[in-house]
């Protein structure tokens, strides 16, 4: 079996304990590779860093929404410097949220959209962090359907995941989707296309079944592709086979 953890953040502190031995470990799990996605400037520099040392650790450079308030210009320009670099294969994880947040709309929609010029500028996909803020991150996202588009860790209902695809965005699956009251991930899972799915973990966060109280981290993704599957009725294998070459296809590895 082959997958690929399309969305862990290996950098976060919850793993400076053992972030090598999970690299060195992933085999083990049918993982081929990991795609860490960054929140900020520091964040980036250290995927990026990863990323020279492990072949299978692929980095993104990116500005999260919750950090709009501590980003200035300098930071734009130093994101972009970090962006050229040939590690770095996606712009992310970008987005709006309004969930801890909404005072700050606009600043978030700015950088938001500065990020989003950056990927087209450099000609690299995009991952999109949506939280309580589907209807703004749509209208932002029609000016850019030439991109390439993930949706990370679908959420919403069944009317954005349509309008996502009318866009030809790509969707990503979380732990979520194990969950009892995961129903709108789990009806993501049953109603994506096929050729454009993926999976992940978002690691620490969002540990499935039935590890959820532990922290998360990606060999869990194992647990995110039975469930899919099981929805989906299909054998695991072929939905990882799948899912693996969406991924390698999204992100041009």
């Amino acid at each position: 079996m082959r997958l690929i953890d399309s969305h862990c953040h290996l950098t976060d502190e919850a793993f400076d304990d053992d972030r090598l031995f999970i690299l060195n470990d992933l085999s083990n799990f049918g993982l081929k590779a990991i795609i860490n996605p960054a929140t900020n400037i520091a964040d980036s520099k250290m995927a990026i860093e990863l990323a020279e040392k492990y072949d299978n650790f692929y980095a993104m450079a990116g500005i999260h929404p919750e950090e709009v308030d501590d980003t200035d210009n300098k930071d734009l320009e130093e994101l972009e410097k970090l962006a050229k670099n040939e590690k770095v294969i996606a712009i992310g994880e970008i987005g709006l949220d309004y969930y801890w947040k909404d005072d700050n709309k606009k600043k978030q929609k700015e950088i938001f959209i500065h990020q989003l010029e950056l990927a087209r500028k450099l000609e690299k996909p995009a991952v999109i962090h949506v939280r309580d803020s589907k209807d703004d991150v749509i209208e932002v996202l029609k000016d850019y359907t030439d991109l390439k588009i993930q949706i990370h860790c679908f959420s919403d209902d069944l009317e954005a995941l349509e309008k996502y695809m009318e866009m030809g965005f790509f969707i990503s699956i979380g732990g979520v989707v194990s969950f009892d009251n995961g129903t709108n991930e789990q009806n993501a899972a049953r109603n994506v296309p096929i050729e454009r799915l993926m999976l992940e973990t978002d690691s620490p966060y969002l540990t499935p079944e039935p590890y959820r109280g532990l922290r998360n981290d990606p060999r869990r993704v194992v647990e995110v592709a039975r469930k899919v599957a099981d929805l989906r009725d299909m054998k695991i294998d072929k939905l990882a086979k799948r899912t693996y070459n969406n991924t390698k296809e999204f992100f041009n590895l």
